[in-house]
């Protein structure tokens, strides 16, 4: 068994970080007079948004993995897959993200393109996510090291 130490904290803060992430607008679009917002509980015109169905999947997936690969510290090969697969994630989502503001960008009329701070959030999280990922490697080598002095 793994004693839990770093890697639990950054694993916490990109939950906090997707759960945040999901209330606020990632990109705004400008269509002449007319603002439009994209994000994962806001999507569409200013003041009559809907829910986006793969950013709100892609943003509760990363979310709920990573508070998941917290409690997998028993096993830490499958911790590790579980993190890697949560990076795998979040960085389909960024492309994700980038395919639309390119593919709406694309659309005439737009004058402007307006990305939101926001937009951070799901880098930071994959930051924080690679941490836990490198912190949880440096278990596993010490686990082998003690391993092999027994």
């Amino acid at each position: 068994m793994v004693i839990q130490r770093i890697q639990s904290v950054y694993l916490l803060i990109a939950v906090i970080l997707m759960a945040i992430f999901a209330f606020f607008p990632a990109l705004t679009f400008t269509f002449g007079d007319k603002d439009f917002v994209y994000g994962a509980l806001e999507a569409g015109k200013v003041g009559v948004t809907h829910i986006d169905p793969l950013m709100l999947t892609l943003t509760i997936l990363i979310a709920v993995f990573a508070l998941i690969d917290i409690f997998l510290f028993k096993n830490l090969q499958r911790q590790m897959t579980f993190c890697f697969t949560t990076i795998i994630i979040g960085l389909a989502m960024l492309i994700a993200i980038a395919v639309v503001a390119f593919i709406i960008q694309g659309r005439v009329g737009i004058n402007n393109m307006m990305p939101h701070w926001a937009l951070l959030f799901p880098l930071f999280s994959i930051i924080f996510l690679m941490l836990a990922h490198k912190a949880m490697s440096r278990d596993k080598k010490a686990l082998r090291d003690s391993d092999r002095l027994r």
